[in-house]
This record gives structure tokens, sequence and C-alpha cells, in this order.
């Protein structure tokens, strides 16, 4: 957002381009057959970094 709190063209279009966006995905997703059951394991799985690799 622009200073002072004034919202400007390029603000809003920024914000609608965004919404646009999400809507694009979430239609591929459902077109994919994504369930909300997939999304909530790949929301719980292990997000460590793996080790890296040694080349001794």
């Amino acid at each position: 957002m622009s200073d002072f709190g004034v919202v400007t063209g390029e603000d809003m279009q920024k914000k609608e381009a965004a919404v646009r966006l999400g809507s694009l995905l979430g239609t591929i997703g459902r077109e994919a057959g994504v369930r909300d059951q997939d999304i909530a394991v790949l929301q719980t799985r292990d997000q460590t970094p793996a080790e890296a690799m040694s080349f001794e």
C-alpha cells in the first residue's frame, strides 16, 4: 500500500491480480482432483531439511 494509507489504482490492481491467481490455482486444484485430505498430508509432513550429501 502507498504511504499514509492511501490506496492507489496500482495497489488495487495488485490486489485484484492476487485474487485472480488464487482463484486460478484453486480451479486447477479442483480440476486435478486435489482433496482437502491431500492438502492436510502436505501440510503435516516432516519439513526438516535433508542432510547434505557427502562426496568423501
